[in-house]
Order: C-alpha cells, then sequence, then structure tokens
C-alpha cells in the first residue's frame, strides 16, 4: 500500500484573485492578479515572479507560486454574478517586481463584464486612474459575498469614544501656515478636532469607519492622517497600523474595502475581508479573516 506524506492527507488548496481593468493599467488586455492562497495552515500572500533587470540588481526567472495553483482551472466571476471560464494560469514576462501577475490560458477579450456602478479602486501607477477588479478563483471553490446594510451617518457616542482613543495612540498636532506655508502656530490636537466617518457596517455588529482631522493647515501636508478603523462588538482595530503601511512611505496608504465573502470548498469555509491598498509607489490588496486580523497582503511597487 502505498502511504502519502502526512502533509499532503486531507489538505485542500484555493485562493484569490482578481481580474483587473486594464485601462488602469499600460498592460496589453486582461490578465489575472493572484493574489491570496489558502491552504490548511491558512491564507497566504500566493506568488512573485520576477522578470529582467532591477535597479537594485539583476534578477531572473524568479517564479514562486504557493502549491502549483496556477495550474488548476480558474474562473471569474463577472459583475452579474455569472462565472466565465479561465483555463490554467501562466504568469507575465515583467521588467519590474510584480505580485501574481498571471494571463489565463483562455482568452478573456469580450467576456468580462466589470460592474461601472460599483466602487472604483484608485492605482498610483497612472496619476490615479481608476480600476474595476473582479474576482477570480480556482475551480472548486465557492464564494458568497455578503452584502452590507444601510449604516447611521453619525457613529454611536460609545464607538466614537473608542476611535478617538484608538486614533490618540499616536501624537496628533494641528498647524497653520501663512500663504507661503511658513508654520504660524502649532498645538496638540483635542478629540473635537476628530472628524469620524462611517463608511459601511455587517448584521454582525461589524462596522468601518474613517477617521482623521482634517488638514485646513494651508501648510502643504501631504498626509493628512486618515486611519481607517474596524469595530467588532467591543473591539476596535486600527486597520492602517495593522498593515504595516504607514511607517514605510511617505504618504499614509489607503485601505477600501473591496468586498467581504464567505469562502468555501468540501472541507474548508473561511470569512475573509478583502481591502485594496493604494498609496505613494503602492498598489496591491489586503486580507483580513472574520477577527479583523489581517492574513495576508500582497502588494506591489512600481519602482
Amino acid at each position: 500500500m502505498l502511504l502519502m506524506p502526512n502533509c499532503s492527507i486531507g489538505e485542500e488548496v484555493s485562493a484569490l484573485g482578481f481580474v483587473e481593468d486594464p485601462k488602469a493599467y499600460e498592460h496589453d488586455g486582461y490578465y489575472i492578479r493572484l493574489a491570496f492562497v489558502r491552504t490548511d495552515k491558512g491564507w497566504s500572500p500566493s506568488c512573485e515572479f520576477l522578470e529582467g533587470e532591477d535597479a537594485g540588481g539583476i534578477f531572473k526567472n524568479v517564479k514562486s507560486c504557493t502549491h502549483k495553483i496556477m495550474k488548476r482551472s480558474w474562473q471569474v466571476i463577472n459583475a452579474n454574478g455569472k462565472r466565465v471560464e479561465a483555463g490554467t494560469l501562466k504568469f507575465m514576462h515583467r521588467t519590474w517586481r510584480e505580485i501574481g501577475l498571471a494571463k489565463s490560458s483562455r482568452s478573456l477579450e469580450n467576456k468580462i463584464q466589470f460592474d461601472s456602478l460599483n466602487l472604483s479602486l484608485e492605482t498610483w501607477k497612472e496619476n490615479g486612474k481608476r480600476m474595476l477588479p473582479l474576482l477570480a478563483i480556482p475551480l472548486g471553490t465557492n464564494v458568497e459575498k455578503i452584502e452590507p446594510i444601510a449604516m447611521n451617518s453619525s457613529a454611536e457616542q460609545k464607538i466614537k469614544d473608542k476611535l478617538v482613543k484608538q486614533y490618540f495612540r499616536k501624537k496628533r498636532t494641528i498647524c497653520k501656515c501663512d500663504y507661503n506655508e511658513n508654520l504660524i502656530s502649532e498645538r496638540d490636537a483635542k478629540s473635537s478636532d476628530v472628524v469620524i466617518k462611517p463608511l459601511v457596517g455587517y448584521k454582525d455588529n461589524v462596522s468601518f469607519y474613517e477617521v482623521l482631522i482634517p488638514d485646513t493647515s494651508g501648510c502643504g501636508i501631504m498626509d493628512d492622517g486618515m486611519e481607517l478603523m474596524a469595530v467588532k462588538g467591543d473591539k476596535v482595530v486600527n486597520l492602517s497600523g495593522m498593515s504595516g503601511f504607514a511607517d514605510d512611505h511617505p504618504t499614509t496608504t489607503s485601505l477600501s474595502l473591496f468586498n467581504r465573502y464567505v469562502i468555501s470548498t468540501k472541507k474548508m469555509q473561511d470569512t475573509v475581508y478583502v481591502f485594496f491598498a493604494g498609496g505613494y509607489n503602492l498598489d496591491g490588496y489586503v486580507l483580513l479573516d472574520s477577527e479583523l486580523n489581517v492574513r495576508g497582503i500582497s502588494t506591489w511597487n512600481y519602482h
């Protein structure tokens, strides 16, 4: 009797990819960005493809993709919910660092339908052009989109208090400048300076908020201090801080909620939140689990 290794017994593999609107980039035709892979050990960023020469050195034919997921048959979920067969995936040769950029073996031309009414996502590459991603999944994976509920225009006071407390874990300063951007005055920010904007909520008591101090300084500051936060029951999570982006880039990286999904196979079921990340020299995706923990960050730089 042939015995299989313990690590392969019962393991199911799935993944999440995104078809990105080619109008937002310089790429020709449609392609699939393979962002995350899910194994028995959980979610992780999926693939990194390098080809050619980079300013920091030379790299050639570096292809790393978890569990040969690209050899599985893939489907793209259209704006109307119908699935388009994409076949297997193959990596695209690029001259800069790319994360999971792949071509489908079947042509997607004239088959992909983007929802023009859906929230478009701003990219850094092409001077803030916007795109409308579609979800792509390997055959055998089921996806249920969880619809949000209407939120009040203002957060409850107890939620406001928690969000403000979280926001002031970092020192905030209010500045004023003259028309030449010379500093006139400076003071520590107060809770009354903070603006809280409810974004989206769900039936299980999960909600998302933008928390910021509007920049009226006249100092030419690029970073207005906006942070994205989530609330689940009594738990408050600063998603901007969890992503680790804030300290790595000169401007704050913004996170936009793409969708919330239930992802399932025969043996696995997960509830996940998918965010689009955008900022200075950066685009990509961030995956959160049902407890608002970051499980994967799949981002790419342009230089």
